[in-house]
């Protein structure tokens, strides 16, 4: 990872970046920014659009003593080139190497025209995200969220009946394994709400 400080760019090989399984004592600054570049390659792979999107991934960049957060804008202006920016803060970049890696989702990306709206928060998409390690399929459905213009904190997706049947399943399983009520309650609504989107209503 390289940063231009006069453009604030960041020129990144996702092939250089530490592997959180193999090298656990990177520093914690390195491992995030690690996370970061893949959480960002998983949106910008995600989606085929050609323009850049709002994507779901918070901005990370340090502003004095606080963290950014706002979300940043990821698209791919050519083959094996990801370009992401920050609008808040100004931070932008590039990543390459990724192309036939496990980040790569370009291949789950629905090619049906009929599809169906889901949303859900933050809360909800890092516990799909943590639980969709590894299975890429449902990882490149999250992965496609970006925030609703119209209602605060909401982030919307469109998938197919078949995507969001088998996110309900996972989120079921979910709901199986937890004791706790907060993440119930959490689950439980997220089903509600899959059953809503899989209706079309």
């Amino acid at each position: 990872m390289w940063l231009h400080h006069r453009m604030k760019t960041w020129s990144t090989d996702v092939r250089d970046l530490p592997s959180p399984a193999h090298e656990p004592n990177v520093a914690a600054a390195v491992a995030r920014r690690a996370e970061f570049t893949r959480a960002i390659v998983e949106a910008a792979t995600s989606r085929h659009v050609a323009a850049p999107w709002c994507s779901a991934v918070r901005c990370i960049a340090r502003l004095g003593r606080k963290t950014c957060r706002a979300r940043i804008h990821v698209g791919q202006p050519e083959a094996g080139r990801v370009a992401w920016s920050c609008e808040a803060c100004g931070e932008r970049g590039v990543i390459s190497g990724f192309e036939r890696t496990e980040l790569d989702l370009s291949s789950y990306v629905p090619r049906r025209k009929k599809l169906r709206l889901w949303g859900f928060d933050d809360e909800g998409r890092e516990v799909l995200l943590a639980a969709t390690t590894g299975i890429p399929s449902l990882r490149a459905v999250i992965a496609r969220a970006s925030p609703a213009a119209e209602v605060e904190g909401l982030l919307v997706l469109q998938a197919t009946v078949d995507e969001l049947d088998e996110v309900y399943t996972l989120v079921e399983h979910l709901t199986d394994a937890t004791r706790s009520r907060r993440r119930i309650e959490l689950l439980d609504g997220m089903r509600a709400d899959l059953c809503g989107a899989m209706d079309g209503f």
